[in-house]
C-alpha cells in the first residue's frame, strides 16, 4: 500500500471512529438553580449538569446536556428521546423508566411568610385547605399528590421558585414548598422554614431498553467514585 492510499485508509478509520461515537441526550431543569439552570448563553450548569459531565468523562461518553423547562425535559424522557438528571423516582416512575443509583438528597422545606405561618408543619394534613406553592412537573410525595388529586389541598404551579417566593411574599400563597437551597438564595429574609416536608433522593432517569440498560451499567458504576464537589452545592 502507498503512503498516500495508508494516509486515506487511517483518514477514513478516525471519520468512521468519529461517527460511530454516539451522542447521548441529557435533559435537565432550567429553572432549578444551584442544582440545575441554564446560564446567560443557555448552557446548562449546576450540580446535575456538573454531575452528569464528570460521569460521562470517566465512562467516557459524549454527553450533550440540555438545560430546558422541567415539564419538557419530562416529555423528552417519556418519549426516549434523553435521560434526565436530578428525578425523584416513585412507583410509577419505578415502572415506565430505568433508574441509577442515587446521585444526591434534596431536602424539602415547607415555608411561610415570616410570622405568619398558621402552625408548624406536622404532616400533609397541616397543608389542607391551604394554597400550596409548587414547581410544574415536580412529585413532591405520594401522600402529597394523594391531597391533590382529592382537592384537599390547592397546588398553585410556577415555572420556578422565584415566582412562587414572590406569591408567597404578596400573600397569595399560604405556603411553598422548596429545596433548601434553592430558596435560600431567595430568601430576604421574608420567609420563614415552618417544617421539613421530605427529603428525597435523587437520580439519574433513562428510557427502557436494552441500549439504556447498558448505558445504566456505565454510569452506575462510577457514581461512588465521584468526588465530593459534584455531590453537594
Amino acid at each position: 500500500m502507498t503512503a498516500t492510499r495508508l494516509a486515506t485508509a487511517v483518514l477514513l478509520l478516525l471519520s468512521s471512529l468519529s461517527q460511530a461515537r454516539e451522542v447521548l441526550r441529557f435533559a435537565i431543569d432550567a429553572h432549578n438553580p444551584p442544582f440545575m439552570y441554564a446560564d446567560d448563553q443557555g448552557v446548562a450548569q449546576g450540580l446535575y449538569a456538573q454531575t452528569l459531565r464528570e460521569l460521562g468523562q470517566r465512562a467516557g461518553l459524549t454527553l450533550r446536556i440540555e438545560a430546558i423547562p422541567w415539564k419538557r425535559a419530562l416529555a423528552y424522557l417519556e418519549r426516549g428521546s434523553h435521560g434526565v438528571a436530578g428525578l425523584y423516582r416513585n412507583e410509577e416512575r419505578q415502572r415506565r423508566y430505568l433508574f441509577s443509583r442515587p446521585i444526591y438528597r434534596e431536602e424539602l422545606v415547607v415555608y411561610a411568610r415570616k410570622g405568619q405561618a398558621l402552625a408548624p408543619y406536622r404532616g400533609i394534613a397541616s397543608l389542607y385547605g391551604k394554597r400550596v406553592g409548587v414547581l410544574s412537573g415536580w412529585f413532591y410525595s405520594d401522600d402529597f399528590s394523594r391531597a391533590r388529586d382529592q382537592r384537599r389541598l390547592l397546588a398553585d404551579e410556577a415555572a420556578r421558585d422565584a415566582q412562587n417566593v414572590d406569591k408567597l411574599r404578596l400573600g397569595r400563597l399560604d405556603y411553598l414548598i422548596g429545596i433548601r437551597e434553592s430558596i435560600a438564595a431567595l430568601n430576604h429574609g421574608e420567609l420563614e422554614e415552618t417544617g421539613i416536608f421530605a427529603s428525597n433522593l435523587t437520580y439519574i432517569a433513562l428510557p427502557h431498553g436494552p441500549h439504556s440498560q447498558a448505558l445504566l451499567q456505565q454510569l452506575n458504576a462510577h457514581i461512588p467514585d465521584l468526588p465530593d464537589k459534584p455531590r453537594a452545592p
